[in-house]
């Protein structure tokens, strides 16, 4: 049963909270604040803060056992997973809403594990429900007409009425982990560690197949039935990577024209990403390096167009096929692949579950935690992409 707090827990209980946080980071290593700024297209990325407190004012905790008796106030760690306060003061944090962070920090630092999904992933949006969400762009808007003396401003709008839609629902992922008593009391950090970094390294793989397979896949595109990559969408070939081939690529990149126009878009002027199977991966690189075409001196119009290093080369683990090639413009001029995350949580997020008397944490000892990822990914466009299947 929980007391009233006096005036004078109430003025120290953030700095409690913030000093037994802070050294159960330092404990599993983390040693600076975690920050989440704006990247391209809308995305987030996690980046160092400032480093947390000196050490002599908020040292680590020597182990697990530490930490957990000074939350709980319970030395004999008889009621882990119950949510047990020190001195049962209202507003303190618990020791496992404390792991809890430490878990969401944990899963930040291994955002770089993503496949590169983010670079065509084009735009971010923040639906905020699971109902299906349309997204409408408005067709080909032609030239603006001369305007004479004292004559009204004329309208201008598409030749036609008819707007490229699409729609796409959110999708759930979740699971969870738990930690038992045995742990607390082994003091046992680096199973935590484990379960943490392999469960989100499991959620970012998760999310980067959910927009890769809607390209290996040759998903449908939502506004015409027509697969992403067709013949009637001029964007795919039959092509062996080659210098050739890239070419020939860009230049039906170049010739895409706007929805319900014949305008030319131009796209292809880049900066283009190529992704490859692993055993491409060294004739792109070659391609992207190579001075001259042949014993003839012929230039290499593709020489350093990936990056002065091929940093715009891509070996993606996740293409089975060992011949088939794609080729991006990553402008942004037109899009690519949408992503909605519900209410704009682009992380997975652990949540510590409450005991009840009916779940694990009541009936066990230990705590329970549910991760979920809410989110669903769709093609906007398909101008800006292109694929040779190669036989």
């Amino acid at each position: 049963m929980e007391r009233d707090i006096t005036v004078g827990e109430a003025l120290n209980i953030i700095e409690i909270n913030e000093e037994r946080q802070t050294r159960l980071n330092k404990m599993f290593g983390l040693t600076h604040n975690a920050r989440l700024e704006p990247a391209k297209h809308g995305l987030l990325r996690a980046t160092q803060g400032a480093p947390y407190p000196e050490e002599s004012q908020y040292r680590p905790f020597e182990s697990l056992i530490e930490a957990y008796v000074e939350f709980s106030g319970d030395e004999s760690v008889r009621y882990f997973g119950k949510n047990m306060r020190a001195i049962q003061v209202s507003g303190l944090m618990t020791f496992e809403v404390a792991l809890a962070n430490v878990c969401n920090r944990l899963l930040l630092k291994d955002f770089a594990t993503n496949y590169r999904w983010n670079d065509v992933v084009t735009s971010i949006t923040s639906p905020k429900d699971f109902r299906p969400n349309m997204r409408t762009r408005l067709l080909y808007t032609p030239d603006i007409p001369d305007l004479t003396e004292d004559q009204h401003y004329p309208e201008v709008e598409p030749p036609t009425p008819d707007d490229e839609s699409l729609t796409y629902s959110i999708n759930q992922k979740a699971g969870q982990i738990s930690f038992t008593r045995r742990v607390v009391l082994n003091d046992d950090i680096g199973v935590i560690q484990r379960k943490v970094e392999q469960l989100g390294r499991a959620a970012w793989r998760t999310l980067a197949k959910r927009v890769w397979n809607l390209l290996i896949t040759n998903a449908t595109y939502g506004v015409d039935g027509i697969a992403i990559f067709d013949a009637g969408h001029g964007n795919t070939g039959t092509a062996a990577l080659s210098a050739a081939a890239l070419t020939a690529a860009r230049n039906a990149m170049f010739a895409q024209t706007e929805p319900g126009s014949t305008e030319i878009l131009g796209l292809g002027g880049g900066p283009l990403l190529l992704a490859v199977p692993i055993g491409l991966e060294a004739t792109a690189l070659g391609l992207n390096e190579a001075e001259y075409l042949d014993s003839n001196f012929t230039p290499n119009p593709w020489r350093y167009r990936f990056g002065r290093n091929g940093e715009n080369i891509f070996a993606n683990p996740l293409f089975t096929d060992t011949n088939d090639w794609y080729l991006f413009d990553l402008s942004g001029n037109i899009g690519i692949i949408e992503v909605g995350f519900l209410n704009g949580a682009q992380n997975p997020q652990f949540i510590q579950s409450s005991p009840t008397g009916t779940d694990s944490s009541f009936w066990q000892d230990r705590t329970v935690y549910k991760m979920r990822h809410e989110y669903e990914c769709a093609i906007v466009d398909y101008r800006a992409a292109y694929k040779s299947i190669v036989p």
